[in-house]
C-alpha cells in the first residue's frame, strides 16, 4: 500500500468545505514510558515467582497437576513483561492520524475515532529524546489521592510534532 492509500479512510468522513491540514503516523521507538517502570518491576517479580514455583514443583516430584497449574501464570508473566510492548509496536504500525479543518481522525486497525475540534480539551506536548513528540488532549483533576490526568485523544510519537501542533491550532481557530 502506498502512502496516500493509507489515508484514504478519511475521505468519507470529510465534509464538502473541510480539508486536510496534516496527516501522519507514529514513528517507531519510544515503546517504554515512565508509567511502565512499575509494571515491568511487577512483571519481573511475578515471572520470577512463577518460574521458582515450576522449578520447585518439578524438582519435588509433586503430582503433574501442580506443574500444569503454574504454566498459565508463567504465560501471563511473559505477556506482562514482553507481550504488551510487542502489541504496542504492532498497534503503532496500524495507526494513522489525519487533522482536518474541523476534526482529528485516528485510525487504528479497523477502528476509526473522530474528535471534534470544538470539543477537544487542553493540548499537552511531550518532546522525546529522539526528536519525536506526543500530543495529548486531556484535563488534570484532583482527587484525595492527588492529581489524575484524564486523556481523551493522543497523537503518539509523531516525527513532525510542530507541524501537527500548527495544524491543530489552525483547526481550533477555524470558525465553522
Amino acid at each position: 500500500m502506498d502512502s496516500m492509500e493509507m489515508y484514504d479512510f478519511a475521505a468519507s468522513y470529510i465534509n464538502g468545505d473541510e480539508y486536510v491540514l496534516w496527516q501522519g503516523k507514529p514513528e517507531r521507538g519510544n515503546l517504554f514510558s515512565g508509567r511502565d517502570v512499575f509494571q515491568i518491576l511487577f512483571s519481573v517479580i511475578w515471572l520470577s515467582f512463577c518460574c521458582f514455583w515450576e522449578f520447585t514443583v518439578l524438582q519435588s516430584g509433586a503430582p503433574i497437576f501442580f506443574a500444569l497449574w503454574g504454566i498459565p501464570f508463567i504465560l501471563v508473566g511473559l505477556y506482562m513483561l514482553f507481550g504488551q510492548f510487542i502489541k504496542r509496536a504492532k498497534t503503532r504500525g496500524q495507526t494513522y492520524y489525519v487533522i482536518t479543518t474541523r476534526k482529528i481522525l485516528v485510525k487504528t486497525g479497523n477502528q476509526i475515532q473522530m474528535y471534534d475540534g470544538k470539543e477537544l480539551p487542553a493540548m499537552h506536548i511531550q518532546l522525546h529524546k529522539n526528536g519525536t513528540g506526543t500530543i495529548q488532549f486531556g484535563e488534570q483533576y484532583y482527587t484525595r489521592r492527588g492529581a489524575v490526568y484524564s486523556c481523551s485523544c493522543v497523537l503518539e510519537n509523531i516525527a513532525d510534532v510542530a507541524q501537527a501542533q500548527n495544524a491543530i491550532e489552525t483547526m481550533k481557530q477555524n470558525e465553522y
